[in-house]
């Protein structure tokens, strides 16, 4: 999913990126496809109510049908990669738990209002490495993909969710890995999450003719009124890239060096406004000027001069602390901006009538169920002791629980930095708490020198069937094989509940929200999965 509403903003701010596919005048010699979305699209368009075929199969049908219609669109000319995602780093897997879990609730809800909505006839939690239906599909895509001469192409790549890792990361893995078929050539990616603006840009040194196409959604013309929704459209990387590094750079020329290392830190300012794998902080948020409050930061500290956050090896921390402090500054009075802002949305009151209003009550319930929020109130003295006891369960006011979170939290800013840049450096490391610390705090922590906080380690995911127990909610656990399910049941039942709570302090919609879960011990649950096998 990437950073919320970040496509959006880049549609708003940098409308001259995005070029009619009709009017292009190149040819394009690379399409690969993140293919994890066309499954669920075909989905959404699918009436199983009337559906006579096997249902899995005609899924799988039309997910290669609309494979197939992309590539036409794009009509590449040597490569061609369809890539599935595999099994996710750890620092994922709570985000796809908890996501999850929301579908399910959002579902619930669903039929509560609108009572006439039959039951979901198809199990999206499916649409997890190691199911009956993921290796079907598997087995398919690479037998009906397995002719270049079909396509007029000289080579296609499959990556099936059986080869692990997030199906973006696999297409960047085969760029890293075969630079000279990129270096000259002109590549295009299906996808337009955030995930793949930053990876994109971030590989242009390597690849430097890179666009990304989706289908134009309807509501594009409602942030670009230019825009046409019935037009299809690709995303100029390289000329965002410009912009950006033009911006950061008070609109002055840089070296083709300093032009790469500005990339890579406007790449680490926006791990800031949160991601698959960190949270945002709340003092800094996308949706009120977040990227232009971090770029404005950024100008200030280290503005025309040749230092960098970043070279997109290592992390240079003194700058980052310089970063920090200067953001940590401003942070009590964006805060209080914040719930300002806050406040006067509560005020607009949804109709409480039809269905609609109802579901989209539910949908921005975030902004009208606001108690954390108001306890922690930052016109209040004390409001920093608030936001840990509220947020982090700490009793009192533990220095040290505050200072494992700013550890942990700057081992994700490095972990993510090295996940775009290099790919997994540690399979196994994840960011454990829902928020961040705060900037006032998080910036006692930075290091004044050159160091790493997570060392490169030889990848070891999890299993698939791994996978599958951590993240799926117990009415999806019948996609396990039986004798794992019904063991898992006997042992580790408390694991896995009907009902879960909510915690949604400075989210706007629900499916921002957090959830809270039961721990799963990640090693625990591998020994007992290999102990069954």
């Amino acid at each position: 999913m990437g950073i919320p509403s970040y496509f959006s903003y880049i549609v708003r701010n940098h409308p001259d990126i995005l070029i009619q596919l009709q009017n292009k005048n190149f040819m394009i010699d690379n399409f690969y496809l993140d293919c994890n979305s066309i499954i669920y699209d075909v989905i959404h368009n699918i009436d199983f109510a009337i559906l006579k075929e096997d249902e899995t199969d005609i899924i799988i049908k039309n997910v290669c049908s609309k494979i197939d219609e992309y590539i036409q669109i794009i009509k590449p000319v040597n490569n061609l990669m369809v890539a599935f995602d595999g099994v996710a780093p750890v620092a994922k897997l709570n985000q796809q738990r908890e996501r999850r879990y929301k579908s399910l609730f959002q579902t619930k809800i669903t039929r509560s209002i609108y009572k006439n909505v039959k039951s979901d006839p198809w199990n999206t939690s499916a649409i997890t490495p190691g199911t009956t239906f993921m290796n079907k599909l598997n087995e398919r895509i690479k037998n009906y993909y397995n002719d270049p001469k079909k396509y007029q192409l000289n080579n296609i790549i499959i990556s099936t969710s059986s080869n692990y890792g997030e199906g973006e990361h696999k297409i960047f893995d085969f760029i890293r890995n075969f630079p000279s078929q990129h270096s000259s050539k002109t590549t295009v990616i299906y996808g337009l999450d955030a995930d793949l603006i930053m990876l994109g840009i971030n590989h242009l040194p390597i690849c430097e003719k890179i666009y990304l196409f989706r289908e134009t959604p309807q509501f594009i013309q409602s942030i670009n009124s230019d825009l046409e929704p019935n037009k299809e459209y690709i995303l100029d990387l390289p000329e965002l890239a410009k912009t950006i590094t033009l911006n950061m750079n008070n609109n002055e020329e840089l070296s083709l060096e300093q032009k790469k290392n500005r990339v890579y830190d406007y790449i680490f300012l926006c791990f800031f406004l949160g991601n698959d794998f960190m949270p945002h902080f709340p003092s800094i948020n996308i949706r009120t000027g977040g990227i232009d409050k971090m770029i404005g930061a950024y100008k200030s500290v280290i503005g025309n001069t040749n230092e960098n956050l970043t070279d997109g090896k290592k992390i240079f921390w003194k700058n980052v602390g310089k970063l920090v402090k200067f953001l940590s500054s401003n942070e009590e009075q964006y805060i209080k901006d914040e719930m300002k802002l806050r406040d006067k949305k509560e005020k607009y009151k949804i109709a409480d009538e039809t269905s609609e209003d109802k579901y989209k009550k539910f949908e921005n319930i975030p902004m009208y169920e606001r108690s954390i929020e108001k306890h922690i109130n930052p016109f209040n003295e004390n409001w920093r002791e608030r936001y840990y006891t509220s947020l982090f369960n700490i009793s009192d006011y533990d220095e040290n629980r505050i200072k494992q979170i700013c550890i942990n939290y700057l081992e994700g800013l490095e972990w993510t930095m090295k996940y775009y840049t290099t790919g997994c450096c540690d399979w196994r490391w994840s960011y454990n708490y829902d928020y961040p610390p705060l900037l006032c705090d998080l910036v006692k922590f930075i290091p004044s020198f050159e160091t790493e906080f997570i060392s490169n380690k030889i990848p070891n995911p999890v299993s698939e069937l791994v996978q599958l127990c951590y993240v799926l909610p117990k009415e999806s656990l019948q996609l396990l094989p039986a004798n794992i399910y019904n063991q898992l049941m006997k042992t580790y039942s408390d694991w896995y509940q009907n009902d879960c709570d909510f915690i949604w302090a400075y989210c706007k919609y629900f499916w921002e929200s957090h959830v809270v879960l039961p721990h799963i011990d990640i090693d625990e649950l591998e020994i007992f999965v290999k102990s069954i096998l």
